[in-house]
């Protein structure tokens, strides 16, 4: 998950605001109701350390999607992936509280220095319930960022167009080949002041012209700069909402943590978990 900068909620919409907020919700809820089928087989994995310390994961994501992120004081940490999807703890391995797999099928854990494993269908089922709401974060994160990248390649198309603009530029050749010519018979012959001033002119007339095409030029290259501007705006607005997505995930996570840590414990008093 991308971190951002945490946001401001208001209590109040105004009613402008209501068909955005509709259309937004109602993405949420379809990117959830794909998700199950989209991550029935991923892994979760879960580390937490136990000095207070921040916890750095890495993650190597090979398939089809891999997911990571961490509670807002990074202690605790949670990814979830397809089986091309690993992920480890980065230089802390002696620190941790808990590490612990959810997979499809089976949970194996260490705690307290111990490993184990649980393979009973109901509480796989339930853990793995609890990371339910990630699935919908991450499920209308991977949603923003394919947008995210539409845009882009649509901004990159019109930087292109933008780059080639070209007006229809009318034959300036006579009055080119006039003013070599009189620009020659000057140097040849000498000019009145008169005569240098006609010259000057007729560059002057030329330079205008080329000006006016200029000008038509940036005009049609202003008009792609508009299209950019639009697409920048959106492509704020969907960070935005990747920024606010990361933010409820971070907040999320204890809980999530504090329910899976209370499972295991559980499983391992009343023998569901078999040390390994």
């Amino acid at each position: 998950m991308q971190s951002g900068n945490p946001l401001k909620f208001h209590r109040t919409i105004q009613f402008k605001f209501a068909p955005l907020m509709m259309l937004v919700v109602c993405a949420v809820f379809a990117a959830y109701a794909q998700a199950p089928s989209k991550y029935a087989n991923d892994t979760f994995t879960v580390m937490s350390r136990n000095d207070h310390q921040r916890l750095m994961i890495h993650v190597d994501g090979k398939g089809d999607h891999c997911w990571a992120t961490t509670s807002d004081d990074r202690t605790i940490g949670m990814t979830m992936g397809d089986d091309m999807c690993t992920s480890s703890p980065y230089r802390v391995p002696d620190d941790l509280a808990v590490v612990a797999r959810i997979m499809p099928g089976k949970i194996s854990f260490r705690l307290n220095g111990k490993s184990y494993s649980i393979s009973d269908a109901g509480t796989v089922k339930s853990a793995r319930s609890l990371f339910d709401p990630l699935v919908s974060i991450e499920a209308r994160q991977s949603e923003l960022g394919a947008q995210q990248r539409a845009l882009g390649e649509r901004q990159s198309e019109l930087g292109h167009k933008q780059r080639e603009v070209k007006v229809k530029v009318p034959d300036m050749s006579a009055e080119c080949q006039k003013v070599e010519a009189d620009a020659k018979r000057l140097s040849s012959q000498g000019g009145t002041q008169s005569e240098l001033s006609d010259l000057q002119s007729e560059i002057g007339d030329l330079q205008s012209r080329l000006g006016d095409l200029q000008s038509q030029a940036g005009d049609e290259q202003s008009k792609f700069g508009d299209q950019q501007s639009e697409l920048g705006e959106q492509q704020s607005r969907f960070g935005d909402q990747q920024s606010e997505l990361s933010e409820k995930g971070q907040a999320l996570i204890p809980g999530i943590y504090d329910k899976l840590h209370a499972m295991l414990v559980q499983a391992i008093n009343s023998g569901a978990a078999r040390p390994e």
